[in-house]
């Protein structure tokens, strides 16, 4: 971004670290707000974050600050309204796909996403089931991975359920897509992007880092709301990213 005018954004967030601050800035600029990364607070040595000099300021322009404070505050509810969100007029309520049906005739014409992540258990099954769901008219998606746990974590199920998504999701290895080609490969953790395998750079790969909601300790009620904000924020996040390479 270019540094003339940015000595009049306001700062409406701070990130812990660089995973929190490119997520937080790619949310926003999915709702149509110009964002500005403060370099002088991300304080970064040799790549890693220490104590209180991890945050980073997420700045916007004066005119969009309360819209991004509202949607950020939405955010760590992990409860956006429809009116706060952009949304989909498209968007429908579409089944689960296994990979025995990438020859469905109602899917041909689609393209293809794949969500890899290490377990294929929570942030995966989300971002799957999300855009089978609000992409449905141009996208149909797929997930896996690296480690498969052979399970759906029952927070990520629940928080599925909660926004009216039908998704029977199967925890899979990365391995059943080894003989299909997608348009799109979207990693959604960091140990997934480092191990992707190489026959899966056929078409397009990305990276789109969320927290790990499973990661988080404590009691189920305090869980849940972890998973609520992560799904919140990828269904915010993920469809407008979709957009670009939808053409």
């Amino acid at each position: 971004m270019e540094n003339e005018g940015l000595d009049s954004y306001v700062t409406v967030y701070s990130a812990h670290g660089r995973l929190d601050a490119e997520t937080i800035k790619a949310f926003l600029e999915a709702q149509g707000i110009s964002v500005y990364i403060d370099q002088d607070t991300l304080g970064l040595i040799y790549s890693f974050t220490v104590g209180d000099l991890g945050e980073v300021g997420i700045k916007v322009p004066p005119e969009d600050a309360d819209k991004a404070k509202a949607l950020l505050a939405a955010m760590d509810k992990g409860d956006f309204s429809n009116e706060v969100l952009v949304e989909d007029e498209n968007a429908t309520n579409a089944p689960h796909i296994e990979p025995s049906d990438a020859e469905d005739d109602e899917l041909k014409g689609r393209k293809r996403v794949l969500f890899l992540c290490t377990g294929n258990s929570a942030r995966s099954q989300m971002a799957e089931a999300i855009v089978n769901n609000d992409c449905w008219d141009k996208w149909v998606a797929f997930s896996a991975g690296t480690e498969p746990t052979g399970m759906v974590n029952p927070f990520a199920q629940k928080v599925i359920e909660e926004a009216g998504i039908y998704h029977q999701g199967r925890s899979k290895s990365v391995n059943e897509f080894s003989n299909e080609a997608f348009d799109l490969v979207v990693t959604v953790c960091d140990r997934a992007n480092e191990t992707c395998p190489v026959w899966l750079k056929q078409g397009e790969k990305i990276h789109l880092g969320f927290e790990d909601p499973a990661a988080f300790v404590g009691s189920d009620e305090e869980k849940l709301a972890v998973f609520r904000k992560t799904f919140a924020l990828m269904r915010a996040t993920i469809p407008s990213l979709l957009t670009k390479y939808a053409a």
